[in-house]
């Protein structure tokens, strides 16, 4: 999923005095995640796939910023199929732009809480299980 370009990146930025620490969580049980997904200030979904995963979702509800590769082709079916959101809030990096997207996060307190921020709202809205129940049903009723 590109650990090695994030690990990389982490690596140049401590070089640089930046204080950051790398986590790579593996062999878990899942009920123990969310501890370390709580613990952390920037979360990397992954850089290759080019959409996000159970650990972007659980940590956008969290509040995390999310850093993943998003692919052109399904941000434009996402838009067309939600046209209520115009916008998401990943921060958006590839293998090539990761460091600079990681450097941005921590340099700019800012800039890493909006980004928080925005995941908060968007997965109250996009992953509300009362509205999402609701056009399953809806769904479901037409079949």
């Amino acid at each position: 999923k590109g650990s090695p370009y994030v690990l990389e990146a982490i690596e140049k930025l401590k070089a640089e005095g930046y204080p950051v620490e790398y986590y790579y969580i593996t062999n878990k049980p899942s009920n123990q995640i969310r501890f370390y997904q709580a613990q952390a200030d920037i979360i990397v979904e992954q850089l290759i796939y080019g959409v996000w995963g159970s650990t972007g979702v659980e940590t956008m509800a969290l509040g995390k910023p999310v850093v993943c590769y998003l692919r052109k082709e399904w941000k434009e079916r996402f838009f067309k199929t939600f046209p209520e959101f115009k916008k998401l809030p990943i921060a958006e990096a590839n293998t090539e732009t990761v460091y600079e997207q990681l450097k941005n996060l921590v340099k700019d307190a800012a800039y890493r809480r909006e980004k928080g921020r925005e995941s908060r709202l968007f997965a109250e809205s996009f992953f509300d299980p009362v509205k999402n129940t609701k056009d399953l049903i809806k769904v479901l009723k037409r079949l």
